[in-house]
This record gives structure tokens, sequence and C-alpha cells, in this order.
């Protein structure tokens, strides 16, 4: 796609065509993953060919309500019957639900406001409220002529994801295969090849118009300095799938330099029970990345995006607690420029994830000196003790790493979260809670972890 689409410039109708890290370059393969510095940098450009590239998204300022924006989302098939898209783009104002969070037995359930019914104050929020991604799914219009079927909706600011269903017969599109945006793959996709795991989703991401009090959400968005992404294979003697090795992503950041004097502070960052895409894809995390560090609210920090999948089942996580001390993160501290102090290494997570967060840190908190526990599920593998089973040495370890805990106020678990919460500060941990107005979704975990990096990770920890 066009250099300007890529940073975010437009003038006039302009098509940008942005996956959430279109402004970083894409991936090495992994027996380069080693590589480091300008030289083994690719060049920031789309993985998409050419021709697929013309029907990436287009984002227009309309000037216009209800949000001054509109998107027009293509995709070719020509001998589809049908083509369906489903997008993070239902709606609700969280001071006008029936509750601002639920409890262990109710759920805040949500109206499913459109695009086109956007007010200000509306906060993207799946309908019916849950921790499944409840997302409309509508069909979109054939042109008989170009074989390119298109759907085109308001929206306001922020980063969107979406995918397609080709011919998909189920109304509920059970059996049905979601499909990324050829025009705006994953950055680790090159045209039929991927580089570690796929990911069937694309994002869009859309600017403020402040005429329409649209939310200011420019730190989602492509920055003017890019940091690196790559999709990694490591030596992981205990995974079955794939059988010993597995995936990470690892960003480093803008300048980043193999030589640096001081080593780099590094986050693992685990995502909800699933592939090493997830954060730099649906979570957005090189733009939000490249955005703190451009402005000097983060320091300069390798970030670390492991593959929570193919480990064998066990008690607590074990198995994938146990891959990561003993193999992840002895690899990348053996490849790139970083500490190998636990006080200069993070680790966090979103629901499945924040629960092998949690187990690190009542169980095991010598490996890692800060701690972002997102949206913790209640259908993890991991139960949240009660205070009276702390031993006193759990609590002391605790006392020395800096913590927080958070979650949307709308997510189903918010009483969970809650709950850890109340049980750290009742024998002493210093914890800072941070909850938002959202549900377990997408849009709630970046405001999150914009919170941990930029509030706790890497400043001293909380007194108790």
């Amino acid at each position: 796609m066009p250099e300007h689409a890529r940073h975010g410039r437009r003038t006039g109708v302009t098509l940008i065509g942005l996956c959430a890290l279109a402004a970083s370059v894409l991936s090495l393969a992994p027996q380069d993953a080693s590589a480091s510095g300008p030289a083994a940098r690719p060049a920031r450009s789309s993985s998409a060919p050419a021709a697929a590239t013309a029907l990436a998204p287009q984002v227009v300022h309309t000037g216009t309500g209800p949000t001054g924006y509109r998107v027009t989302f293509r995709f070719k098939a020509p001998t589809a019957t049908s083509v369906q898209i489903k997008g993070e783009w239902y709606f609700a104002n969280p001071y006008e639900l029936s509750s601002l969070a639920g409890t262990s037995t109710s759920t805040v359930q949500t109206p499913g406001t459109t695009p086109a019914q956007w007010q200000p104050g509306d906060i993207p929020i799946g309908s019916p409220n849950s921790s499944a991604a409840n997302w409309p799914v509508t069909t979109m219009t054939e042109d008989k002529h170009t074989g390119v079927w298109s759907y085109t909706t308001p929206l306001p600011s922020g980063v969107f994801n979406y995918g397609f269903f080709v011919d998909c017969g189920s109304a509920t599109q059970s059996g049905c295969t979601e499909v990324s945006d050829p025009a705006d793959p994953p950055w680790n996709q090159h045209g039929s090849r991927t580089t570690g795991s796929v990911e069937s989703v694309s994002q869009v991401y859309v600017p403020s118009d402040p005429a329409f009090r649209t939310a200011d959400l420019a730190w989602q968005g492509p920055s003017k300095q890019h940091g690196t992404l790559r999709d990694v294979t490591y030596p992981a003697p205990t995974s079955i799938t794939p059988a010993g090795e597995n995936y990470l992503a690892v960003y480093t950041p803008p300048g980043y330099d193999p030589k640096r004097a001081k080593p780099y502070p590094t986050v693992y960052l685990n995502s909800g029970g699933s592939n090493e895409m997830d954060w730099s894809t649906q979570g957005d995390l090189g733009n939000i990345l490249d955005q703190l560090i451009g402005t000097g609210e983060i320091q300069p920090m390798v970030v670390v995006m492991p593959n929570t999948e193919g480990f064998p089942a066990s008690d607590s996580y074990a198995s994938f607690d146990a891959d990561l001390v003993a193999s992840a993160i002895p690899y990348v501290e053996s490849h790139y420029r970083v500490s190998t102090s636990a006080g200069q290494r993070a680790i966090g997570g979103l629901g499945y994830g924040a629960s092998i967060t949690n187990s690190f840190l009542f169980d095991d908190p010598a490996h890692f000196a800060y701690y972002g526990v997102m949206s913790p599920g209640i259908n993890g593998d991991f139960t949240l003790p009660d205070t009276a089973s702390l031993t006193a040495g759990q609590i002391a370890a605790m006392k020395k790493v800096g913590i927080m805990v958070g979650g949307g106020w709308q997510d189903p678990s918010h009483y969970y979260h809650a709950g850890e919460v109340n049980t750290l500060t009742q024998v002493g941990v210093g914890v800072s809670p941070d909850y938002v107005n959202g549900g377990h979704s997408w849009y709630a975990w970046r405001l999150l972890v914009r919170d941990f990096l930029t509030r706790v990770a890497f400043f001293p920890p909380l007194a108790g």
C-alpha cells in the first residue's frame, strides 16, 4: 500500500488499509530471528499483493454524523454466493445500562447498538454480553461486474477487528471458517506463506473527529517511528503442537541496538489461551508500543508474546510455566540484548493469560518483578486463594513486586477481578486496581495494557 497510508497521513478521501501493525515492519523467517540492527529489518510494505492491497479498507473523513468517519470494507470473491463480515462494532453507553458491573450470578446485558446509532460516550461491547466474541455479522453487497463484495459503515475512533465468512450456510456461522482480509493481512502473512500461527482477523484504525466527540485514541494509531516484529520458532522440548518447538512474537523498539551498553527490559505478554499473534494483531500492540515509546511515556523495551497453546495439560499451567522459565526466557536472553535480571522482567496477560500471570504471582514470583493481571477468567485453571490460605512467604514475596489487577466494569467476571484486588489488599500487598468501561474484549485490553506499561511495569512497587 502507499507509504502515506501506512503513516496515517490523509488528504481528502484516503485509502488506508491498516492491519494492527501496519506501521511496523514485517516479520523475518524464524532462522533470522536473532538478527538485529537496521540491516535485519524488512521494508515497511504491505505483505499483500498489489492487486489485493487496492481493496484495503477505505477510511473516509466525511465530517458528518454520527462519527465523522465512514469505512468501506471490500472482499473479492467472484464465484462466491455470499460473503459476510464480522466486526467489533456493537456499542453501548455504560452509564445507561442497568448497572455498571455484574455479580457472580448476573451479567450486565447490552443492547447491541449499531454504528449508525452510535452516540458520544458509547463504547464497543459485544451483545449479548459474555466472555465470547459476540459481534454483528452482516451480509456484504456484490458488484456483479467486478466480483467485489463491499460493506460501508460509520465508525468512531479506535482499532476494530474484523473478518470475513465466505459461503457460510449457517445463521450462527457454526462450522464456518473466518478469514482475514487478503488486502490487509496479519503482519506475519506473506502471500500464501505464514510464519508462525495463523490469525483469522484483520484490523482497521479510525481517527477521531473532535466535532463528534469521539474519543482521542491516537495512541492506537501508526507512529512516525516504528519498532520491529518478528515471529520466531524456539526449541521447546515439552511442546506437543508443534512437537519440540513453539512460537514467540517478539517486538523490538525503534532504534533497537544489539550492542547497547544497558540491556533492554523485557515484558512477557500472554494472550487468552491462544497464539503468539493475538496481542500484536487484535491487540494492536506494536502501534501502541511505538506511540508510548515515541512520546516518552515508557522506556524502550523488548516485548515477548508466547504461544500459550501446544503444551501438555497440567494443573495451574505448570507445563507452560516450566517451558517459559526453562526454554523461552533463556532463548530470548541469548538472542536479544535484554537484561537477565528478574528485576527487569515483567509479565502480563488477559483472560487465560491473566491466570498464567497469577500462577507466577502467587506461586513463583521470583522470575518477574511486575505483574499485569487483565480480566482473569473464572474458567481458568488457576484458583484464586483466599486470604487464610496464603502463607507468610507468599505474602512477603508479593510485597516486593509491582502488581496491577484490572478488567472491564462490564466484563462478566468483573467480580473476580475485584475479588483479587480485595484478597491482595487484605493481606497488605500493594496493588494498582484498574477498572475500565468495557467487556471481555480487545477494546478493554488495549486500555489496560497501556495502563500497565505506563503506570506499573518498571516503576517502583506500591507499598502495602
